[in-house]
């Protein structure tokens, strides 16, 4: 886990995590009232894939730290290679496929300081 520190004071960030994702939420509402915008560090195991959602109250930033991801954006595909970022609109369809074989690290930053997630209808 990390700290943040500043106007907010020394706070821990939230951690969650399972067998094929790592989210180090850094800032959002839960860990700093009122701040409005959201963001982790996300680590995906080798070989996963994230399940395919959207989040329809707001934007999504993804920059890749290290790895290798494919990245689906609506019915977009792109090859991200570390230092790479794409940009997810509102509400549109995404999702993240490690091409690697160890770790893929991101940072993940949102416009809204509470997430709506939404899963995408398999059916």
């Amino acid at each position: 886990m990390s700290k943040i520190f500043g106007a907010a004071g020394n706070i821990q960030s939230r951690l969650q995590e399972n067998e094929r994702v790592t989210m180090d939420w850094l800032v959002d509402d839960s860990i700093i009232a009122g701040a409005g915008l959201s963001v982790a560090r996300m680590t995906l195991k080798p070989g996963i894939q994230s399940e395919g959602h959207s989040h329809p109250n707001c934007t999504e930033v993804i920059h890749l730290i290290a790895g290798r991801v494919e990245q689906t954006v609506g019915a977009e595909r792109f090859a991200m290679e570390p230092g790479d970022s794409v940009f997810v609109p509102r509400g549109r369809f995404h999702q993240t496929r490690n091409l690697g074989t160890g770790d893929a690290t991101m940072i993940v930053s949102y416009s809204a300081g509470t997430r709506i997630y939404e899963p995408a209808d398999e059916s």
